[in-house]
């Protein structure tokens, strides 16, 4: 006995979505199989994504936990394979970008209060290509949180389910702690600014708050300062400055930061150095240095998504 069915017409066969499903279901039995998954198991995960889709919490999650390598297929793979000739680390841009941040002096001051809350923490290094050559003219689009964790700038439709978490204070001036410095004749910048705050990643005792407890991941963000550095014939990167000491680091819901992210910061408590900056109290400084590929190592410049992060 023969079975004829019949095509549909509303609906093309995609190709690609049959090659990466047959991919995704055979890696998933082969986890089920190493693992022991039972079949209640699955039922229960089941179960508990319909909860995260009812809750709202669904897309953070989904963010959180298996975006970043997507994104980085998307918009990261200029910076692929960084161990093979010393660039930078490329990093996911998150939702808080603002664009057109004021330019600030060499060095400078990120736009902030006069009696700004937080350490004060001053950043320098140098921009230079995989040759070694230092980058003069690179620009350095920097934008992070203040030392109580939340960004300014953003309005609520860009803030999206950031605003749920608390993270965003529509009362700050929209350059808060946001600016572009360019380098001089050898590459190198400084800036001071504050050590940036914790930001919350999940709403406690929301669904994907009880997610990232059961697997162990922090529900905090680890502190952090992104970066857009851009030069003439080289790749924009992508980039964040972690901390060495945050216990965050390795704990955080995308997965453990890579280690060449995580910078030190030296404490300098000596009242005659505060005198030298023009300051009043102790002060850290750390050192990071972007390394950045030349155009040549990939056929166009990398698509980067600016704006409307929720809306892709």
């Amino acid at each position: 006995m023969t079975t004829t069915e019949t095509p549909r017409t509303d609906i093309e066969f995609n190709k690609r979505l049959r090659v990466v499903f047959d991919d995704l279901q055979k890696a998933f039995g082969d986890v089920a199989l190493r693992h022991g998954i039972t079949f209640d198991e699955l039922g229960r995960a089941i179960t508990y994504l319909t909860k995260l889709v009812e809750s709202g919490d669904f897309l953070l999650a989904a963010i959180q936990l298996i975006g970043a390598r997507p994104m980085e297929v998307s918009h990261g793979r200029a910076y692929a394979d960084p161990e093979k000739d010393g660039a930078s680390t490329w990093m996911p841009t998150g939702p808080a970008y603002v664009p057109g941040a004021p330019e600030i002096e060499n060095p400078g001051v990120l736009p902030m209060a006069p009696n700004e809350p937080g350490e004060t923490l001053i950043v320098s290094g140098v921009v230079r290509s995989t040759s070694g050559k230092p980058l003069p003219g690179a620009v350095i689009d920097l934008w992070q949180t203040t030392a109580d964790g939340r960004y300014a700038g953003l309005t609520p439709e860009q803030a999206g389910p950031l605003e749920d978490l608390d993270v965003v204070d529509f009362d700050l001036p929209k350059y808060h702690l946001r600016g572009k410095i360019v380098t001089d004749a050898e590459g190198r910048y400084e800036y001071r600014t504050v050590v940036p705050g914790v930001e919350p990643a999940a709403v406690p005792g929301s669904p994907l708050d009880d997610l990232l407890n059961m697997l162990g991941r922090a529900n905090s963000r680890a502190r952090h300062i992104h970066a857009y550095i851009s030069h003439e014939d080289h790749h924009m990167l992508t980039h964040q400055i972690h901390f060495e000491g945050d216990p965050l680091v390795d704990t955080v819901s995308e997965g453990a930061i890579a280690r060449d992210l995580i910078h030190k910061t030296e404490l300098h408590d000596d009242p005659a150095e505060w005198a030298a900056r023009g300051l009043t109290a102790p002060y850290r400084t750390l050192t990071c240095d972007y390394v950045l590929r030349p155009i040549g190592f990939d056929e166009v410049k990398d698509p980067y998504l600016l704006e409307g992060f929720w809306k892709q």
